[in-house]
């Protein structure tokens, strides 16, 4: 092998070298950017993985915050309608109470207001049902009027007040107990709302 031949493939060795060395050199350049890359993109899907978890959690924080504030706005709403409730009735029971033991007014007064009201509505009874406590007052209500064929009948089914029944079993209700009742139903939203009027 002459001289020149040896330097020729001892270039061209050279050069091979070179350009795979070159060649190697771009493939791993590269692949450290495609490497780059992926790492960002990885980096980006996580922030952004993390981001919408962060979003989730402060959203689902948020929902069962305001459901706890809504359960318990309900259960101070059904507080306080149990309060007015519980005011109400125990106002209803102590008026009650004071006409079952006919304190505090005029029984012949009030009996005859009541027989007048009835008397309106029914012109021919036949029979009037008291209580025993208003038995006398209520005949002698009666004989005033020469109603002396109407039949006085005692009930315990009645605190007060009276019923006027006619021969067909019709009645007129005007006992205390229906009375109060009936004024309940009318003037239940009144008095609660005259009650609870300081309420902001």
């Amino acid at each position: 092998m002459t001289m020149e031949v040896k330097s020729s493939l001892d270039d061209l060795k050279k050069k091979l070298v070179e350009e795979a060395e070159r060649k190697a050199s771009e493939i791993i350049e590269e692949a450290k950017r495609e490497a780059d890359l992926i790492i960002k993109r990885a980096e980006e899907e996580w922030r952004e993985k993390a981001e919408n978890e962060r979003k989730n959690i402060i959203e689902q924080a948020k929902r069962e915050a305001d459901r706890t504030i809504s359960e318990a706005r309900v259960k101070a709403r059904l507080i306080i309608i149990n309060a007015k409730n519980t005011l109400f009735n125990e106002i209803f029971n102590e008026v009650l109470k004071i006409v079952e033991n006919r304190e505090n007014f005029d029984k012949k007064t009030s009996l005859e207001r009541l027989l007048n009201e009835s008397l309106v509505y029914m012109s021919k009874p036949v029979r009037v049902i008291v209580d025993s406590k208003d038995r006398e007052i209520v005949g002698e209500l009666l004989r005033e009027r020469n109603l002396n064929n109407i039949e006085v009948i005692e009930s315990n089914d009645i605190i007060g007040g009276l019923i006027l029944e006619d021969s067909d079993g019709r009645r007129v209700d005007n006992s205390y107990k229906t009375r109060l009742e009936r004024a309940r139903r009318i003037l239940g939203p009144y008095i609660t709302k005259y009650l609870w009027s300081t309420e902001s």
